[in-house]
């Protein structure tokens, strides 16, 4: 199993009392699947997402990463991890907008400190099929919200990560560019990639192996 959640649980203070956002939460994830993630605002999806990637610790709970638990006591293990093993697409593109599309998608590269031929090579093929290659010198601020997230898909890819985590990752675009760009993530599965995709779209939900709803810290299958 390349990703594995067992009892996690977390729990936030607000107004001088606690609140359980994750209670006992337990996900599976494989290879070649895209599942996603719905719920109300707030139910703890994006804490969900932040807890794989090692931005957030459980309270309690294990994490697996290709049957290997995941220790929260170390920072730099964390960010090692979540820069080789983890492509994150967030629903703010979070890009550098004064940058170049090549100088944003060649950072978690840079952070690895494996920019070689091969890895070039890469990104210019990646930048070929999102349709973006011809804007690869371009300000990335100039480009519309669609390219931008076509950038954010392509510097989530650089380092081949084998988990994706995409959260809301068409919330600000038109219903056609989020079709297109939907289209892109599913190809991912058939890389061998796993997509974990926290959205509201029906149609993406059709088209997941698996549709959780996360309600009282919990996943149900929908």
């Amino acid at each position: 199993m390349l990703l594995r959640l067992a009892d996690i649980r977390k729990e936030y203070a607000a107004a001088g009392h606690k609140k359980r956002i994750l209670d006992g939460l337990d996900l599976e994830l494989d290879r070649g699947q895209l599942v996603s993630v719905t719920g109300k605002s707030g139910c703890g999806k994006t804490t969900l997402l932040n807890i794989i990637a090692g931005i957030t610790y459980p309270d309690r709970g294990k994490v697996f990463i290709n049957d290997k638990k995941i220790g929260f006591l170390f920072d730099c293990s964390l960010s090692r991890r979540r820069n080789r093993e983890i492509g994150l697409i967030f629903q703010t593109f979070r890009l550098l907008d004064n940058e170049s599309v090549l100088s944003n998608v060649f950072l978690p590269a840079r952070i690895k400190g494996s920019i070689g031929k091969e890895t070039k090579e890469y990104v210019y093929e990646i930048l070929g099929k999102l349709r973006i290659y011809k804007y690869r010198k371009s300000r990335v601020g100039i480009l519309s919200g669609g390219q931008k997230q076509r950038v954010a898909i392509a510097r989530a890819l650089v380092n081949r990560p084998s988990i994706i985590l995409a959260d809301e990752p068409t919330a600000n675009l038109d219903k056609k560019t989020s079709v297109e760009i939907f289209d892109i993530l599913e190809e991912l599965k058939d890389e061998g990639k796993a997509l974990l995709i926290v959205t509201h779209k029906e149609y993406m939900h059709k088209r997941s192996l698996r549709v959780f709803n996360l309600e009282n810290g919990k996943l149900a299958v929908l």
